[in-house]
């Protein structure tokens, strides 16, 4: 069998002798001398398993499309040493096998072509995705630990190098481009330069800035000896003193960016605009393939009105006033409301046709029922059999096995037989008078409860805004009543109405099949 060997470890595993290179090799290549298998080639990985966007593994994959029929497998040590996800790995496999390879390991084999495998596989790849998020979650819980006490995590700021102070906990100390970065500062906070003025200096002295990395820089707190700490779980953001010594004064560093405020356009990216635009991210644009954005802008020719905008992202396409989307909006809240008040005028024959229609299941359940009665009565008489010492105590359990058992069976087609009546009893009696109300719903609520409103109306983004039936996605139920426009034509008799609504609301509400 036509062989490729691939070996893998990550950094943070060199130093375990289990996992090292050398170590697979050796057994990898013992497998295939001891099983005549022939070796085409080896790669060898230093790459974190989490996923396949590794450079050896892309080589390996390229090879195999180039050379379709000349590899036969893929060979590993185990299953973590190829990959440490499961997802990605079945994704993976797939891919072999269209080009005709399988892949397998020494230590855990399996038959990736046997069904009953792919239960063992699943677990060889999820307990290393597991050990991930763990370590993972672990990682993340010690880093916001040693930040709460003022450690220092991650890559040093411009100015500062990483080191361990005398009880080996992890800080900073300013190095030989501190007094760069405090220069900066003190310009700045003297409120006689610009930011870029500032930036174009420390370029003259040899230190250079982007200028998106000059403006961090300034509002970097980490320079006045403070820490930021991220909110994690329920426990929320925190700023805390460092460890580490400060290299401007907070005096500096609160002048420096006031008058930073002054230089730089503001970018509100933090607070919460949902209030203000609720469709942001239902709506995608037609040419581009893009979700749409939004913003709002100040009027030209010295306005002070600003204007708010969904736009696509590409330049020079698309946008729409906040005002137009939100009453096309409107204007289909108001036609889904009007249908359904139509519906609701003609709710009692509708319920009337289905009691009508499920009349064969209203029989059933009703000998169900007497069914269910006569074997409790069974499972009592036998009971009572088994204490007056009629029946031993192994017919008894036998006995008793078998009448459970029947009641089981019976219950549960009682229950398939009740559920097949209420979806489209429920939808008149509660989710109907429901979607009658939604305009007035709609401007009563927030931003949130606006995007929940229109999660429940479209099943996919919006191209247009003409919300036509046949090129928009809407969810089963709206599109039901969208398209029963038709029914209430006026030259039909209320008969005939109720008749094309009932077929016509009736199958997407998820009924089963109606039994002769």
């Amino acid at each position: 069998m036509r062989t490729i060997l691939y070996k893998r470890v990550s950094t943070d595993e060199q130093a375990d002798s289990g996992f090292s290179l050398q170590y697979q090799e050796q057994v990898l290549r013992q497998f295939c001398e001891y099983n005549k298998f022939e070796i085409i080639g080896v790669y060898t990985e230093d790459y974190s398993g989490k996923d396949f966007n590794r450079p050896e593994w892309i080589k390996l994959m390229n090879y195999l499309k180039k050379n379709r029929g000349k590899v036969d497998q893929v060979l590993c040590l185990r299953w973590d040493r190829w990959s440490r996800n499961l997802h990605y790995a079945l994704d993976e496999i797939k891919k072999l096998s269209l080009l005709g390879v399988k892949i397998n390991t020494v230590e855990q084999p399996i038959d990736i072509e046997n069904p009953d495998s792919k239960v063992l596989l699943s677990l060889y790849l999820t307990l290393p995705e597991v050990e991930n998020d763990k370590n993972s979650i672990r990682t993340t819980e010690g880093s916001r630990r040693a930040r709460m006490e003022g450690c220092w995590t991650g890559s040093p700021p411009r100015g500062y190098k990483c080191i361990r102070n005398e009880n080996r906990k992890a800080t900073l100390v300013p190095n030989e481009k501190a007094q760069f970065i405090q220069m900066a500062f003190e310009r700045m906070a003297s409120g006689l330069y610009s930011a870029n003025d500032v930036r174009l200096w420390l370029a003259k002295e040899g230190f250079k800035l982007p200028k998106q990395t000059f403006y961090h820089t300034i509002r970097n707190i980490a320079y006045m000896g403070k820490i930021y700490v991220k909110a994690w779980k329920k426990e929320s953001e925190q700023i805390v003193d460092g460890l580490h010594p400060a290299i401007v004064s907070e005096d500096v560093f609160n002048r420096a960016n006031r008058v930073l405020d002054g230089r730089v356009r503001q970018m509100d990216f933090e607070s919460d605009k949902t209030d203000l635009y609720p469709v942001k991210g239902f709506i995608t644009c037609k040419k581009h393939g893009r979700t749409i954005t939004a913003y709002t802008a100040q009027g030209g020719n010295g306005q002070r009105k600003h204007y708010s905008y969904y736009i696509c992202t590409k330049k020079n396409c698309f946008r729409y006033r906040v005002e137009e989307v939100h009453g096309k909006i409107e204007e289909l809240l108001g036609k889904i409301s009007w249908t359904a008040g139509m519906v609701q005028v003609y709710r009692s024959s509708l319920q009337g046709m289905m009691e009508k229609d499920f009349t064969g299941q209203k029989a059933k359940i009703e000998k169900l029922k007497s069914d269910r009665e006569k074997l409790f009565q069974r499972k009592l008489t036998l009971q009572d059999s088994f204490l007056d010492g009629k029946v031993d105590s192994g017919d008894f359990k036998e006995m008793k096995l078998r009448v459970e058992g029947e009641i089981f069976k019976v219950e549960e087609s009682l229950k398939s037989y009740q559920s097949e009546m209420s979806p489209f009893k429920e939808y008149l009696n509660k989710s109907l008078p429901m979607i009658e109300q939604l305009p007035e719903y709609w401007r009563k609520s927030d931003g949130k409860t606006k995007k929940k409103i229109l999660g429940c109306i479209f099943q996919e983004k919006i191209e247009n805004l003409d919300f036509e039936v046949a090129t928009t996605s809407f969810t089963p139920e709206i599109s039901v009543l969208l398209g029963l426009e038709g029914v209430f034509d006026s030259g039909k008799t209320k008969k005939e109405v109720v008749s094309d609504l009932f077929f016509k609301m009736a199958p997407p509400l998820g009924l089963e099949p109606r039994t002769p």
